[in-house]
């Protein structure tokens, strides 16, 4: 395993933070629209809307796990 570069404690915590909150909002987001989408195409209104948040909310929080499972080893 290589070794990383050292860097100010400060930096990598804003990344690490910046990371988390774009994970979490980037998948949120593609879950609303691909629920919003399906739900415009099979006529399911809100169903399919509220379970792509659902689903984009745990794919980030999984995206946030393996960030920090990352960062910390």
């Amino acid at each position: 395993m290589e070794k990383r570069p050292k860097r100010s404690p400060i930096i990598e915590a804003l990344a690490v933070t910046t990371t988390i909150g774009v994970e979490l909002a980037v998948m949120s987001v593609a879950g609303f629209y691909a629920g919003r989408w399906l739900d415009q195409r099979l006529h399911t209104d809100p169903w399919l809307t509220a379970a792509g948040v659902l689903l984009g909310v745990a794919a980030g929080i999984w995206g946030v796990v393996q960030t920090l499972k990352r960062f910390f080893s």
